[in-house]
């Protein structure tokens, strides 16, 4: 004789006329992304957003520097490289916070933010590491 299970006879027979639900792997990962509490999801929007910030910080420095320099304009690079970080943030709250109460939709673009997310996370680690970030480099 088998082991009991504690369930009843009713919810064991509708286990066996309604097999689990498999879905794709990438349907899985959003709904765990959305499962999360909300404040761990802002925070995690947050990281993306100072990343994506730290991450084109230098190459928009470089890129005003050699073509657009102005003493009246200098604060102009900071303002991109935050407005695009604002960007990242505004996105993410978008696919992954929304309005206290209301259930997110499971979207694929919930993989793809967090996907570049993470590269971008990694892409601002490989700056550090090799000097970029802090403008530390030699003069070539």
């Amino acid at each position: 004789m088998s082991q009991p299970t504690g369930k009843s006879l009713k919810q064991a027979r509708y286990e066996r006329t309604h097999p689990v639900e498999r879905v794709p792997y990438a349907t899985y990962v959003m709904r765990k992304i959305l499962g999360w509490s909300r404040l761990l999801r802002i925070v995690t929007i947050s990281i993306f957003g100072i990343a994506l910030t730290a991450a084109v910080f230098p190459l928009v420095d470089a890129i005003y520097i050699t073509h657009f320099f102005d003493e009246t304009t200098r604060i102009l690079p900071s303002f991109i490289s935050v407005g695009l970080g604002i960007i990242m943030y505004g996105l993410g709250w978008w696919l992954l916070v929304g309005i206290r109460g209301e259930k997110r939709p499971e979207r694929i673009g919930i993989l793809i933010y967090v996907l570049v997310g993470i590269v971008v996370i990694v892409f601002v680690f490989i700056l550090i590491i090799t000097g970029y970030s802090t403008a530390m480099l030699p003069v070539a």
